[in-house]
């Protein structure tokens, strides 16, 4: 079994009402990046608002797995695309201040692939049983910390759990029984 395979944009299980940023422009808001069909638009953008910081707290709707991140910034804003993230999962009340002091989930370096929209995989384990996933970019391109982060997308790939916990196919048990899962 692929991993990767029957991985989907997570955006239809997001719990709109729950979803924010700390430290985004008024005018520039998280809405503008995650929900359709603005972030398909590359001058809806979420912009930060008095430094180069952003803390994005996302919630599911359900249980979900999380395989990757899709980031993009316009190119015309490239180097003021973060360049650093720290993930924590399940930490939804989590500040700036305890964002640089708590241990991730993962922390990952952005390269401007990234910023163009290739998607950055994530450790699977650490993101198995996410109901919320909070992201803080702690720096942009540029490296000057007054200088404001811009974004124009932010998906998250991955599987939803619903169906977990119900009774494999007749089909599933067989490959099961055949020895499958060991050929991967």
């Amino acid at each position: 079994v692929n991993m990767a395979s029957g991985v989907e944009d997570l955006v239809g299980v997001l719990e709109k009402t729950q979803c924010e940023c700390l430290n985004a422009a008024t005018d520039k808001p998280l809405a503008n990046v995650i929900f359709s069909p603005a972030r398909e638009d590359p001058s809806a953008i979420l912009e930060s608002d008095c430094d180069a910081q952003l803390l994005v707290h996302v919630t599911f709707q359900q249980i979900v797995k999380v395989h990757s991140l899709v980031l993009e910034t316009p190119a015309a804003f490239r180097e003021r695309g973060p360049k650093k993230c720290t993930i924590f999962v399940n930490k939804p009340t989590l500040d700036f201040s305890s964002a640089e002091s708590e241990k991730p989930s993962q922390e990952i370096i952005i390269c401007p692939d990234n910023l163009a929209g290739k998607p950055i995989e994530l450790k699977f384990t650490a993101f198995q049983n996410v109901s919320t996933i909070s992201l803080f970019f702690s720096e942009n391109c540029t490296g000057d910390e007054d200088e404001m982060t811009v974004l124009s997308k932010l998906a998250f790939v991955g599987l939803t759990t619903a169906g977990e916990g119900s009774k494999p196919s007749l089909e599933q048990q067989k490959a099961a029984a055949a020895g499958d899962w060991l050929n991967n």
